[in-house]
């Protein structure tokens, strides 16, 4: 048994960085983000395995290539550095043999990264104590599952990031069965092609024999790897950022962001994005993306992540009308105005467009959906939505049913909760058959607590996420897409909206409250929870009492260990009225002691589209 074999990822434009935080090993290194897939796999266990990853992001990209990695008694991981947001890295044992040999743990900071050497009673597959690690890391991150996807090619490890379940294969070679069935249902191969506009010549075509397609780099987006939800997000997106615009820049061997003098992040010649490379942006108000001496798709994968980060960029008319942008993206683009980057509101505005754009279309999981599509494989449909929806006034049926009726780009249902009256009695019959929407109604007595109805809701649903709107309240059309996107890249079991924009009825003003959003934290608006089926179910539901039943949930969510994230809060808009009107007992005059801006009559920002009617004397015009 040899002594120790190492392996590193996320390198390459900081070399030396890699001396630093392995001081107890001198190499030589495998260098996982260039290794070939076709690669033998090791026959021989070795003393010590060390895993060394420049942020999370990079240690994501080695988890596909866990197969390379040999089995070891000591196995070492080493993140140089986390973004703020990160969990800590305890590892979240499976049920695979490994973790059944434990026999030491330790986990320690070192400098902005992290250091976890795990030893065994006999060797263990190091690729999979490594996924372990990764899932502690970043929260139960939701995997890529399907379809199974084998890689082949040098070049290939940005395709697949976080995914454990790959092949791997040579370019030539075919994939091996796995338990009496094709051991993958696409193959991405990247082969080398003269034509290719990629710095070293690869091109990536995913296959699925006897269906070939070739992915068109001069007019498809599908030829960038793509962006990696779980680490290149909006997650700790800061509205009141003081920085100035950064500029994109060429330097030796890949690209800079600076801001004046200062290099604020150093990227590869494949212009990849990290987690702690967003970290590092956060407080700039945009990077401008104008003349840089690049290839056009690797100056479009630095947009790309950009945007998933919600970070602006500010780029030519050319430069915007790249088709490896895709349409989506670059009409996002097209509306950024750096003058405008000066308001925080048209800034996050902007920043919404763009990330939406860059996730729905660039996001690892609807690339691979797309990819999967063109190659005529059959995938599951994406993950409905229940709407729950409960009222105990008559009046306000039609026009909350409005606000659900506004909601794009997700498949969703509506029940209906009609407390203390019949639909028969409300008169919303032809309301509720007109709708284009499947409306289920669910009737209680004025007397069952709000929370029995909701569980009486719930029972009836269907969909994977349950959200719970008010009936009086207004939501964007992009309300219940934006919680699903939130949810992805976020991994909580809980996802909610800041309650930002407030219509104070009686005095007939809007406030927005200045509420940090795009973290983690158990203070969400109740009206705008999204809860997945399988923590719903865990927690038994909601508490059958008459009031606070938002809350409660949220606080058994904590108490479960799931995470609650809260996302912007554009596409919301909160109605008060007097507090004796809510279940939620919150005087109007305590919504005017701390808020950013204010405006006469009832307000909304360009996200919200203004496409609420007004109803049923519960809405004042704006004066």
């Amino acid at each position: 048994m040899s002594a120790t074999w190492g392996g590193c990822v996320g390198f390459g434009s900081h070399p030396a960085l890699l001396d630093r935080v392995c001081e107890d090993f001198d190499g030589p290194w495998t260098i996982l983000d260039g290794a070939d897939p076709g690669e033998p796999p090791p026959d021989e266990a070795v003393e010590r395995a060390v895993i060394a990853a420049r942020s999370p992001a990079d240690l994501r990209r080695a988890v596909p290539f866990g197969a390379l990695i040999p089995a070891a008694t000591r196995v070492c991981v080493i993140i140089a550095e986390a973004p703020p947001w990160a969990a800590q890295p305890l590892p979240v044992a499976g049920q695979g043999a490994a973790w059944h040999l434990l026999a030491d743990l330790r986990i320690a900071r070192r400098r902005r990264g992290w250091h976890i050497e795990a030893s065994f009673s006999g060797p263990v597959a190091g690729g999979e104590v490594l996924s372990h690690v990764l899932y502690g890391l970043l929260g139960g991150r939701r995997h890529m599952a399907q379809p199974v996807i084998g890689l082949a090619g040098q070049g290939a490890s940005g395709w697949r990031p976080g995914d454990p379940n790959v092949a791997l294969t040579s370019v030539g070679g075919p994939v091996a069965d796995r338990r009496d069935a094709p051991g993958c249902d696409l193959v991405l191969r990247v082969t080398e092609s003269p034509a290719c506009p990629w710095p070293d010549g690869r091109i990536p075509v995913a296959d699925r024999p006897p269906l070939s397609a070739a992915l068109d780099g001069a007019a498809h987006p599908d030829l960038l790897p793509p962006v990696d939800e779980s680490v290149v997000n909006p997650i700790g997106f800061r509205q009141n950022a003081r920085g100035p615009v950064a500029a994109l820049t060429s330097r030796a061997g890949g690209f800079s962001i600076t801001s004046g003098l200062d290099e604020l992040v150093r990227l590869p010649a494949s212009g990849e994005l990290t987690d702690v490379d967003v970290a590092r942006l956060r407080d700039v108000v945009g990077v401008a993306v104008q003349d840089v001496d690049a290839y056009g798709l690797v100056r479009a994968r630095i947009v790309t992540g950009l945007a998933a980060a919600g970070i602006p960029v500010i780029m030519s008319a050319e430069g915007i009308g790249d088709p490896a942008l895709g349409a989506d993206l670059s009409d996002a683009l097209a509306t950024v105005d750096e003058d405008e980057l000066t308001s925080e509101l048209r800034r996050e505005e902007i920043s919404v467009r763009l990330r939406r754009a860059a996730l729905r279309t660039h996001g690892a999981i609807p690339r691979w959906r797309n990819i999967a599509v063109s190659a005529g494989l059959a995938l599951p449909y994406e993950p409905p939505v229940s709407v729950l929806l409960s009222t105990c006034r008559k009046d306000m049926v039609p026009f909350a049913l409005e606000q659900m009726e506004r909601q794009r780009g997700v498949r969703a249902e509506i029940i209906l909760g009609l407390h203390g009256f019949s639909a028969r009695e409300a008169g919303v019959q032809g309301a509720i058959a007109d709708s284009s929407l499947r409306i289920t109604v669910v009737e209680a007595a004025a007397g069952a607590p709000l929370g029995e109805l909701l569980n009486r809701m719930a029972a009836v649903a269907s969909g994977s996420f349950l959200a719970k709107v008010d009936d009086d309240d207004w939501y964007g059309p992009d309300h219940l897409a934006d919680l699903l996107l939130a949810q992805l890249y976020s991994g909580a079991e809980l996802v909610g909206a800041a309650a930002e924009f407030v219509y104070l009825e009686p005095i007939n003003t809007t406030v927005r409250r200045r509420l940090g959003t795009e973290r983690f934290t158990p203070l969400v608006a109740g009206g705008t929870m999204l809860v997945a089926r399988e923590m719903f179910e865990t927690l038994g539901g909601f508490r059958p009492i008459p009031q606070t039943v938002d809350g409660q949930l949220i606080e058994s969510v904590e108490a479960a260990g799931g995470r609650i994230y809260r996302t912007h809060g554009l596409n919301y808009v909160l109605r008060r009225r007097h507090s004796r009107a809510h279940t939620w007992r919150h005087p109007v005059q305590a919504f005017l002691k701390s808020y950013q801006e204010q405006w006469r009559g009832l307000h909304f920002n360009q996200l919200m589209e203004s496409a609420s009617t007004p109803h049923a004397g519960y809405w004042r015009q704006e004066q």
